[in-house]
């Protein structure tokens, strides 16, 4: 079992674990789901990310290596700028989905917990001859989300620190107090938000003061369910759900993780010909249901006796009020409105066909 730096801090405040992610113990939630999510939407919510994979890359050619591997530029990013991009097999099929951030010394790359050891893989495998060195930090690092309407507000009484001109995957390095921290834009839950990247020791402290000094504006830590909930909200695709290595990056719509000027990656060809002289057969889309229980990840989605497509992830919306999902489906039924069935215990309820994201 593998527990982040902050599991004594979660479990003295009562928190109630879930074993997920390549064998993490982490938090599910504190006390109300529900609560949580609110929190995020009306005010600030405070997340533990240190589970996911962070990989570092140093050396001279690391820019030049790293743009010829993943589906996005690296070559034209300054320090301080950032992207999201993927890796893919020859066949332009998802191996992995990542954050990719350039510092001062060094490329960092973050990625979901179950795809670090196969995303440190492949980027080796490529590695023969350039003055690269990639070294898997997740370990000796952490990284705490602060996330809703009110975070900036928090950020600055907590740490100090000005974010108003920070734009989406860029970061600002900030020494606070001794500790050395790098602050990034990122939308995690549909809300403005700042992941907080540093040494493991400095996580604890961290927390405590976004606990401490966010009183005043309403702040809750904030577990997984809730995550799931905000993200499915809006419509932010999670690998091993909406994205698996079955799926090309143009069926999921990660448009703004592909360069089409770059050059050649590993697997272009294939997502560049479907790009320019195609169309995928399927597309990712949200769903509302009728129905009051959400169905489960691979439930079939019909249209009339024909199969069309399968639900990706589904939750009870807090803030719509009613039961909503993702999935894929035909590219017939991908326009808004368009009429499905979706399969549950209970039989066949009807769903909408609804653009992401839902808020």
């Amino acid at each position: 079992m593998k527990t982040t730096p902050l599991y004594e801090t979660h479990r003295a405040h009562g928190a109630v674990f879930k074993e997920i992610h390549e064998g993490w113990k982490l938090v599910d939630y504190y006390a109300d789901p529900l609560e949580e999510h609110r929190a995020v939407r009306t005010g600030v919510g405070i997340i533990d990310f240190s589970h996911r994979g962070r990989v570092r890359l140093t050396g001279e050619d690391r820019a030049k290596y790293l743009h010829r591997i993943i589906s996005n530029d690296v070559e034209g990013l300054s320090v301080g700028e950032g992207n999201y991009a993927t890796i893919l097999t020859n066949r332009g099929k998802l191996i992995a989905d990542m954050s990719v951030y350039v510092l001062e010394e060094a490329i960092t790359i973050e990625t979901n917990a179950d795809t670090t050891q196969i995303l440190a893989q492949e980027l080796d495998k490529y590695l023969i001859a350039d003055d690269v060195v990639i070294e898997n930090v997740t370990a000796r690092t952490g990284m705490i989300g602060i996330h809703g309407p009110k975070s900036a507000d928090l950020l600055r009484n907590a740490y100090g620190l000005n974010v108003d001109e920070l734009h989406e995957h860029h970061t600002a390095a900030h020494r606070v107090e001794g500790r050395w921290m790098v602050c990034i834009r990122q939308n995690e839950t549909g809300e403005i938000g700042y992941n907080l990247y540093a040494a493991s020791a400095s996580m604890e402290w961290l927390w405590d003061a976004a606990l401490t000094k966010g009183r005043e504006f309403g702040v809750y830590p904030v577990g997984l369910t809730a995550l799931n909930s905000l993200r499915i909200e809006a419509g932010i695709r999670r690998y091993g759900s909406e994205l698996t290595d079955a799926i090309i990056p143009l069926e999921a719509e990660l448009n703004n993780a592909l360069d089409f000027e770059k050059g050649c990656y590993i697997g272009q060809e294939i997502v560049a010909r479907m790009h320019y002289r195609g169309h995928p057969n399927r597309l990712l889309r949200g769903f509302k249901i009728d129905h009051d229980t959400p169905p489960a990840q691979g439930s079939r989605i019909f249209n009339g006796e024909k199969e069309v497509g399968w639900i990706t992830s589904a939750v009870n919306s807090p803030t719509l009020g009613e039961t909503v999902g993702m999935g894929y489906v035909r590219t017939a039924l991908t326009d808004a409105g368009s009429d499905v069935e979706v399969e549950t215990p209970s039989g066949r309820a009807k769903a909408t066909v609804v653009l992401l994201p839902f808020i």
